[in-house]
């Protein structure tokens, strides 16, 4: 488990749960009683290479309450979706000049790699990974002709 703090309110700390799969990488996130895909990045990316990614800004969209930091395959913290939201707004890497929309440029240095999300299927209890994974989307499992029903839906 790991404690992340809202923005504007040190006092009000928000617990977090990483999920890890068989292997112990990072599957799911789970803060509050809402569980969610763990959108997974590494501690050394730069926050303009974070700030400017699409994968990471469609996964925030889609709804992940936050982003899992590792370092060498361990999880180290997770930064809360409000405290990138709240980057974004206040920063000007972030891709917000000359009405241009977010993910439209890429920022000076590397993209964030996202790693694939790894979510067990209700259904079958299969492993699916995904690049992009969004819950207003409906999915085929790949381990058979049925909808994917990710674990905390099932």
């Amino acid at each position: 488990m790991t404690d992340a703090r809202e923005p504007g309110d040190p006092d009000r700390g928000t617990t977090f749960t990483v999920l890890v799969d068989e292997d112990g990488a990072p599957a799911g996130l789970v803060r509050a009683g809402e569980a969610g895909q763990a959108c997974v990045v590494a501690m050394d990316t730069p926050i303009t290479d974070v700030l400017g990614s699409a994968d990471l800004l469609h996964a925030l969209v889609a709804g992940v309450p936050g982003l899992v930091i590792v370092q060498e395959g361990r999880v180290t913290g997770v930064v809360t979706a409000e405290a990138i939201k709240a980057e974004i707004v206040g920063s000007a890497s972030s891709g917000l000049l000359s009405g241009r929309q977010l993910g439209d440029a890429q920022p000076p240095g590397r993209r964030a790699e996202v790693v694939t999300s790894r979510i067990r299927c209700a259904e079958c209890g299969n492993t699916n990974t995904f690049r992009r994974f969004s819950q207003a989307h409906r999915y085929t499992c790949q381990y058979g002709d049925h909808d994917f029903v990710p674990y905390w839906n099932g």
